[in-house]
């Protein structure tokens, strides 16, 4: 008769015991995990699915605004080149291009400060609720510390 050698030698009764119960705690906790991971799935599919739906529909719209905003940057800069050649019909051409160029900055500029004083008010950040440490004890200790 051979002996038992290994981890079967050294099992002791409660070892014996507990491992069908551990064995069948394993299987449960593998089969929430496939149901988890399956639900999580089916809803990361669903999500997408609605996506792509909505972005076929959307897909039409979208191509005719890019097209309007790109026809319209078109129609600036022509319109920007006009003023710059009617200009400089009165003062030299590099002047009428600087002239012009100032002219665009400055509007540019109005419109981004009254974007900005358009902006919707956001509530003050309180610094000292910032400093104060978020853990109710307070800092945190080493626990072998003195």
């Amino acid at each position: 008769m051979t002996t038992p050698s290994g981890p079967e030698r050294h099992r002791s009764f409660f070892d014996r015991l507990t491992d069908p119960i551990a064995e069948r705690a394993r299987e449960k906790i593998g089969q929430a995990e496939d149901r988890v991971r399956s639900s999580i799935q089916a809803e990361i599919d669903a999500v997408s699915a609605s996506v792509r739906a909505r972005a076929v529909q959307v897909r039409p719209s979208a191509i005719a605004f890019a097209s309007a905003a790109l026809l319209t940057v078109f129609g600036l800069a022509l319109l920007v080149t006009a003023a710059v050649i009617g200009l400089s019909h009165a003062v030299e051409p590099w002047l009428a291009a600087l002239l012009v160029g100032v002219a665009l900055i400055l509007l540019a500029a109005g419109f981004a400060a009254w974007g900005r004083n358009h902006l919707p008010k956001s509530p003050p950040v309180d610094l000292t609720r910032m400093r104060e440490p978020s853990h109710p004890a307070g800092e945190l200790v080493h626990p072998w510390a003195d």
